[in-house]
């Protein structure tokens, strides 16, 4: 080995070095913040609970008994076959649902620590009836999750479920997408319509993910299948080159946000890769662009939501891998 190559080497371990330090740092003070979570398994109460204790159960969860909704439906829907069915898959899956409470309880931290203002919502457990739309709801510091949602991508009950779609629906995606939702809800929309201020926007927001859920995989944290992800990190400067040659960048228009953001099961070039690649690969490519950028500078989560696209992308220092 050459001085320079050794010397090259010594200067990537000792960037390695720092980087890891500073990394179990951050994380050694974010165990240290003490935050109050409160959830309510709704849905043990209600299936485990008898028509007499509906009173009850009105009392102690005011807010999932709606004024306008009659007592007949919620007695109706305790005892239909296929709720209970699902209750039975729930309680297999989750049991007492200690799992996903550290779990959750660690994502709050580390929200607490770089958005000190951070108040954690009530987590509320229910079955909901297979209902894809309504999965993770967040409203009024409640967020409800539909456990009937997330029990594994092979379960029968997602038969008719495309597997882009299914392959989401396991409990190692229940605590990133409430950290979606809780991302969601503060940063609904960038005023930068074109393609590349979307694609850096949703990068941004998957970086959030990087900072809330620091030992969760990309195929997680992205929606794609390990194969989709694969495909993408080969595929990373074909694609960046791809929307460069054809104007893409910055043109305001929303198709290419159906063919390259949007929720789907692959991406649309018009040609024969389309099938291969992951839907939303912008997404990914916007969220390489992100971690290039905050390797190169010390900025914070909330500096980093208002800066421009243009702007960072410029001092990213972004080299798609080839």
């Amino acid at each position: 080995m050459t001085r320079i190559k050794r010397g090259i080497y010594l200067c990537f371990i000792i960037s390695m070095l720092i980087s890891c330090t500073s990394k179990n740092k951050t994380e050694s003070e974010i165990k240290k913040i003490t935050i109050a979570t409160h959830f309510s398994l709704f849905h043990q109460s209600f299936f485990n609970a008898k028509p007499k204790d509906l009173p009850t159960l009105k009392k102690e969860f005011p807010f999932m008994f709606p004024a306008q909704m009659a007592d007949s439906i919620m007695l109706k829907r305790m005892n239909d076959t296929i709720q209970r069915d699902l209750f039975t898959e729930v309680n297999e899956t989750y049991g007492s649902f200690e799992t996903q409470k550290q779990q959750l309880t660690d994502l709050f931290q580390h929200i607490k620590y770089y958005y000190p203002e951070f108040n954690p919502p009530k987590i509320v457990t229910d079955i909901t009836g297979i209902s894809y739309q309504n999965r993770i709801l967040f409203a009024n510091d409640l967020l409800l999750i539909s456990l009937d949602m997330y029990l594994g991508e092979q379960h029968e009950f997602y038969a008719s479920f495309p597997s882009y779609l299914k392959q989401t629906f396991t409990p190692n995606h229940l605590t990133t997408a409430v950290a979606q939702k809780i991302i969601e809800t503060k940063y609904r929309i960038d005023r930068d319509r074109t393609f590349l201020g979307q694609l850096i926007f949703e990068g941004k927001k998957l970086y959030l993910l990087d900072l809330f859920l620091p030992n969760v995989a990309d195929e997680i944290k992205l929606g794609y299948s390990s194969k989709k992800l694969n495909w993408a990190q080969k595929n990373e400067a074909s694609v960046w080159a791809y929307f460069i040659k054809n104007e893409m960048l910055y043109s305001n228009n929303a198709k290419l946000k159906q063919r390259f953001i949007n929720l789907a099961p692959f991406s649309k070039f018009y040609k024969s890769i389309d099938k291969e690649s992951p839907g939303g690969i912008a997404k990914y490519i916007g969220l390489q662009i992100v971690r290039s950028y905050v390797k190169n500078h010390s900025i914070s989560p909330k500096e980093l939501m208002q800066l421009d696209a243009q702007t960072l992308l410029d001092t990213s220092g972004f080299k798609p891998q080839k």
